[in-house]
């Protein structure tokens, strides 16, 4: 009889412990979305940049963003600079988890196809340089990049999201009526992958958004907008426990060549040039049991059962 309840409290043991263990499986969920606008300009018709010299009013500020957060703890950091103040914004890589920072600042490569996940992880940055006009003689020609990542090891939730643009205000007016030549390249990369021992509910996406929109402000009516698909609705990706495994867009890594013309802009007329640039990444993961810890917490319910049982009788 000592023996059997010696067994019995061994298996019991064995259960305790095995439900210490629940939510041991390495179920994992990763996001990334990283955009890279390069050479971005603004050209006369006869292909040659504006300066600031051809504005008889030229006012604006480059704004950029980046936040983390992983279950509920954030890290933020902006900057917001003037468009002829001789620099431009660079805001330091943000990161919740470990390990923190899981890059170097200002490195926008991808990290290697999961699995492994980096790390349980909220990150993000950003970096703007140059400019998209000619100030003061100097070369045109901008150079944004943002990346933001979410990577889960364990039962969380982590985000990334990072921005620039010239989104809050860049007014001009033209001296000489013309029309102007929107001129960029851009690579955009996107990844979403869930494990397929992820439990439900878990899912991982990431997406960008990139955009650009003239507003005569006389009116109140846009005059131009351009929002390419290969930046926008065509770059999201996504994952769900119903769906396990990787989707990856431009795994390549191709860039894209874009130039589009405006409608005649009127010398005179004020407008406001507002250009959106984004990245997000989410991931939430639900971790199940591996399937010996199931069957080790049952047998130990079983016989405690058993043992309360013989107790009572």
């Amino acid at each position: 009889m000592n023996l059997i309840k010696k067994s019995l409290l061994v298996t019991a043991a064995a259960a305790a412990l095995g439900l210490a263990a629940i939510g041991s499986a390495q179920a994992s969920t990763f996001a990334s979305a990283i955009l890279d606008i390069n050479n971005f300009r603004l050209l006369h018709s006869n292909g040659t940049a504006f300066s600031n010299a051809d504005f008889s009013t030229l006012t604006g500020t480059n704004d950029a963003h980046a936040t983390a957060s992983l279950n509920g703890v954030f890290a933020n950091g902006a900057a917001s600079l003037g468009i002829l103040s001789g620099s431009t914004p660079d805001v330091a890589h943000q990161c919740v988890g470990a390990p923190c920072p899981p890059l170097a600042e200002n490195n926008f490569t991808p990290f290697a196809s999961p699995p492994p996940v980096p790390g349980n992880l909220g990150y993000a940055d950003q970096n703007l340089t140059g400019s998209s006009i000619s100030i003061n003689g100097g070369p045109a020609g901008a150079h944004a990049t943002t990346r933001a990542d979410a990577s889960t090891a364990m039962n969380s939730v982590a985000s990334g999201n990072s921005d620039v643009g010239t989104s809050t205000t860049f007014q001009f007016a033209l001296g000489v009526s013309d029309t102007m030549t929107i001129a960029f390249d851009a690579t955009p990369f996107a990844q979403a992958f869930v494990s397929a021992d992820a439990g439900a509910t878990s899912n991982a996406n990431a997406r960008m958004s990139w955009s650009i929109n003239i507003l005569d402000l006389s009116t109140g009516l846009s005059v131009f907008s351009f929002a390419p698909n290969e930046l926008n609705g065509q770059s999201i990706v996504s994952r769900t426990d119903g769906l396990p495994g990787t989707s990856t867009y431009n795994a390549a890594l191709t860039t894209f060549a874009f130039s589009e013309i405006t409608p005649l802009l009127a010398a005179g007329t004020t407008y406001q040039i507002t250009i959106q640039h984004n990245t997000l990444a989410n991931a939430l993961q639900q971790e199940v049991p591996e399937p010996g810890t199931l069957a080790i917490v049952a047998a130990g319910l079983l016989s405690m059962s058993l043992l309360s049982r013989r107790r009572k009788s």
